[in-house]
Order: C-alpha cells, then structure tokens, then sequence
C-alpha cells in the first residue's frame, strides 16, 4: 500500500489488522460492540433503580461507567474473531501513552481559553456555580468514567475500524470517513428532535475526523482519547444544563435551552441560528485539532 507522507505513521498502525480478513468479520464484532452499548441501559436501570435523579453526580459516573460493557464486548469480538486484544488498537503503548497526555493537555489549554470567551460573550445565560467543594469529591470518578466512555469510543472507531479498514483499502474515504460517519450517527440519539439529533451527529463526524487525522498521523490511538477526552471534561465536568442529563459533574449550570420545535423537523437547520451554530462547532473542532497537532509536532 502506498501512504500519503503525512500519514506514514498509520502503516505500522494497521500491521495488527493484517492479514484484513474479510468485512464479515468486522461485521460480526460491530455488532457484539452494539449488543454491549444496548444492554448498557439494563444494567444502569439494575445499578441506580428506575427512579434515580438523572442529574445526579452518581447517575452521571454510572452513566460513563457503563460504557465498560461495550469495551467488553469489543473485546471479546476482537479475541474470538481476530485472535487478538484490546492493546494491540492503540499502538506501540507507550508512545500511545505519552501522545494522550500531551493531546489532553494541550487540547484543555486551549479550552481553559476559549470557555471562558464563550461563556463572556453569553453572559445573559444566568450561570449556576455548584458547590465547589461538593464537586471535587465527585472530580476524580468523574475525570476517570470519562476516560472510560472516550476511550471506549475510541477503540472501536479510530482503533478497530481505522485498523481494519486501513488494512483493506489506504484511501482516506474508507478508513477516515466511513468510521467517522458511523460515529456521528451514533449521537442522532443525543437530540430532542431530529433537527438537534443530526446537529450532534454533524459534530460527531467532525470530531471522529479529526481523531482519525491524528491517528493517522501518530501511529497510535493517544491523541484522539486525548483529544475525546478534553472535550469531554469540559462539556460534562466544567459545564452542563441544568437538570440535564449528565449534567451532575458539572461545576457550572446554565439554564435549560428550548429544544428546536419538533414540528420544523430538518427544516430548522436552514435558519440563519443552525448555520451559525454549525460553522462554530467546526471552529472548535478545528482549534482542538491544531492544538492537538501543534503540541504534538505533526
């Protein structure tokens, strides 16, 4: 196969994947990964019962915790399908421990900047700070879930998918794009209403690109858990809705957003509001991308 120069790392990224194998085979562990991801809510409901606050620090940690049954799953598949483990998805490990930490690093840098500049200019949002000391006994669980939900995500798209998918074909369209949009259908959920559920998976499919680019460009699969997880902290640690789901980590509250109207459907996101939302979304993306690429030299 013949890699583009910027993307030479990614050669020796897929030699795990090798020999391909057939596409059945990805197949079979995409979907003992989806199997554990739907069982997920089972065993949240026999954790915390039926009844727990939604907004509470622990529903948030058992909420991310849980993303630990579809890492079994996924590494179950990759046992009994390919014959190997989860360690072989992320590269030579040090050097894949060592590239997380500089990504996650530099990424929440930038965001420590760029939140507070979001947040001034919003200011009419009427933020609620939460107990500071009551949020830093949930800090740690939560730091470490959310390591656990990033990096589950991470495995399967920019590790299996990218491997496999690299070791079948070196076009960018096959191994870049596809995984990415299979990740950003995966957040349709995340929406009130289908107009806000493709506006999360439009930023999920940037996202995903932007950790498969630095995938591609490491060699290993600690810059985009970096990446993924920065971003992560930031939305559910530092800030979140009030009353929201996952929002019971968060050290400030803004007040709940109205869901776009139902009855628009898609048509909402041709309004001047959607656009802009949709061109920022992509700014962020793109600084935590460079910021990423910048502290890491590639």
């Amino acid at each position: 196969m013949i890699w583009p120069r910027s993307y030479l790392p990614m050669a020796s990224f897929i030699t795990p994947a090798q020999p391909a194998g057939s596409v059945l085979r990805v197949v079979v562990v995409l979907l003992l990964f989806e199997l554990g991801f739907a069982a997920m809510p089972w065993v949240f409901d026999a954790m915390l019962g039926l009844d727990v606050d939604l907004a509470s620090p622990l529903a948030t940690v058992a909420e991310f915790a849980v993303f630990a049954l579809p890492a079994l799953a996924l590494a179950l598949g990759l046992r009994v399908v390919h014959g190997r483990g989860l360690i072989s998805l992320i590269g030579p490990p040090g050097r894949a421990t060592r590239h997380m930490i500089i990504a996650t690093l530099a990424v929440a840098a930038v965001l420590a900047v760029q939140e507070p500049i979001l947040l001034w200019m919003d200011r009419e949002q009427g933020l609620i700070l939460r107990d500071p000391a009551h949020w830093l006994i949930w800090l740690v669980p939560g730091l470490i879930v959310i390591t656990i939900q990033s990096g589950t995500e991470e495995l399967l798209y920019r590790g299996y998918l990218q491997q496999q998918l690299g070791a079948l074909s070196p076009r960018p369209l096959v191994w870049m794009v596809l995984p990415s949009v299979y990740f950003g259908f995966g957040h349709l959920y995340n929406g009130a209403t289908t107009g806000e559920g493709v506006l999360w998976a439009i930023w999920a499919t940037m996202l995903g690109l932007a950790c498969a680019d630095l995938t591609a460009r490491t060699g290993t699969l600690g810059a985009a858990v970096g990446l993924h997880v920065a971003n992560n902290v930031f939305a559910t640690v530092v800030i979140g809705e009030a009353g929201g789901p996952s929002s019971g980590l968060a050290l400030l509250l803004y007040p709940p957003v109205d869901a776009l109207p139902p009855e628009i459907g898609l048509v909402a996101l041709a309004t001047p509001y959607t656009l802009v939302d949709l061109v920022l979304s992509a700014l962020a993306v793109l600084v935590m991308w460079l910021a990423a690429r910048v502290a890491l030299r590639v």
